[in-house]
């Protein structure tokens, strides 16, 4: 990890620690079932393992089904040192377990390659720079935008949320211009030039960015028309979130809704999930 990388984590740590504190009521500490959420242990040592991230980030707030920094710092754990395959599918959610999520990913002991095999938006896009190596089909889609999240409290709370996005917003834009090059306004320029509707860039687009270190196949084997409509089922639980690039996109990867669905799909009732997105981020 180099010196400018250690800096802003160090700068993000007051971000990291307003997460924590967020889901510090929860007495448990037995694992949440979390859907899209799993890990897999390594086979030896040597074997990389696997960590599953396909679903909406944060544990609180309207985000309290998501993903939460403490079930990725809980996972770690029992992974231990050494490698890790992090494979992402997530439309974002919380800003702030977004930082802390990758705080205990860029700290882990070991090197952390980045699967973008869908989607990577929001604090997902943020989670993703994590990764060691960062890598995705060249129809996955990236979204970056300024810092957002949907805090619960009194007045001092949500002063502070508000004054902590400001500096997590120009800690992004430092972590995307570390990652990728340019400097720091010029990513701060394409994370609100839209406003909230964010920038898109494709997998390709995300490469050329400098966001993306190699555009892959999304298995091994599959020919290119394939690999658009398994990326495309990917995408397909998120689009009420989706920019109007990925939306045209599924519109010619139409596909038949499953008759028995895998275990790390996640679908949620799309007029609901757009309803919650839209209250989170007004």
């Amino acid at each position: 990890m180099n010196k400018r990388r250690r800096e802003i984590l160090t700068a993000l740590q007051p971000a990291v620690d307003f997460a924590f504190r967020s889901v510090s009521s929860q007495k448990t500490t037995e694992p949440r079932d979390i859907p899209g959420f799993t890990f897999s242990p390594r086979a030896d040592a040597s074997a990389p393992a696997t960590l599953m991230i396909y679903g909406i980030i944060g544990g609180g707030g309207f985000f309290s089904d998501g993903i939460a920094a403490t079930d990725v710092a809980g996972a770690l754990k029992q992974i231990g040192p050494g490698p890790i395959n992090v494979k992402l599918n997530s439309p974002g959610g919380d800003v702030f377990d977004g930082v802390a999520i990758h705080s205990l990913l860029a700290a882990h002991p070991g090197l952390v390659t980045v699967d973008v095999d869908g989607l990577a938006a929001s604090a997902a896009s943020f989670i993703m720079l994590a990764g060691d190596h960062i890598r995705g089909p060249k129809n996955s889609f990236v979204m970056l935008h300024d810092a957002m999240t949907a805090p619960y409290g009194n007045s001092a709370t949500l002063r502070s949320a508000a004054d902590l996005l400001d500096k997590v917003s120009g800690s992004m834009a430092e972590m995307y211009a570390d990652r990728a090059g340019e400097d720091a306004a010029f990513w701060r320029d394409v994370m609100t030039v839209n406003g909230e509707d964010g920038t898109w860039y494709t997998g390709s687009e995300a490469f050329d960015a400098g966001l993306y270190d190699s555009v892959t196949a999304f298995t091994h084997g599959e020919d290119s028309e394939e690999e658009e409509y398994a990326v495309a089922r990917l995408l397909s639980g998120w689009d009420p979130v989706l920019g109007a690039r990925a939306r045209a996109f599924l519109a010619a990867h139409k596909t038949p809704e499953p008759t028995e669905e895998p275990e790390t799909t996640v679908r949620w009732d799309r007029q609901q999930f757009s309803e919650i997105m839209k209250g989170a981020f007004a």
